[in-house]
């Protein structure tokens, strides 16, 4: 005849051991828990369409990026962008900037990023340098529930409708 607390103590054991090994892969399965966050950056150059005639404020641009970046490789962008002008002094125009982008890999996923941040137009060369912040908001794909931000740094010219930019920050999907 066994004992009953030795029973019980050897179920307990069993169930502990067995709760340390199915724990973990319960939990990763679990839609509900955050993907870890992980390095994002890379680099993209621009085409730059003109929307609205140059004296419109908001001007409205569409860009066209080609893009290399982590978690992504290879990728394209449609952006839609407003730029506006908050101040003048001597040949520099200070510049408010705000873009929707839906970045999309070679695999066809999708990475919807908002961006805002400022700009400096030098009249004379016609150079805009910019930065800013691009808050990552979901997608489809891998990207569904994306999070995570990005600081941006770029230049682009008025004159020729180019431009590039490099990011770097963090993202979680």
């Amino acid at each position: 005849m066994s004992n009953p607390s030795r029973t019980i103590q050897r179920i307990a054991g069993v169930l502990l051991a067995a709760s340390a090994v199915v724990g973990p892969a319960a939990s990763a399965a679990n839609p509900e828990r955050p993907s870890p966050e992980r390095p994002y950056g890379g680099s993209c150059s621009t085409v730059i369409v003109p929307i609205t005639p140059p004296a419109t404020v908001p001007q409205q641009l569409h860009l066209e990026y080609e893009c290399q970046l982590a978690h992504m490789g290879r990728a394209t962008a449609q952006v839609t962008q407003f730029v506006t002008p908050t101040g003048q002094s001597g040949n520099s125009v200070s510049l408010l900037v705000q873009n929707t982008t839906v970045y999309t890999s070679a695999n066809g996923d999708q990475l919807t990023a908002i961006f805002v941040g400022s700009g400096l137009l030098n009249l004379q060369s016609g150079e805009v340098a910019f930065t800013g912040v691009e808050t990552f908001a979901g997608g489809t794909g891998r990207f569904q529930a994306a999070t995570g931000s990005s600081q941006l740094e770029g230049t682009a010219s008025i004159f020729t409708n180019r431009g590039f930019f490099t990011s770097r920050g963090r993202i979680a999907f």
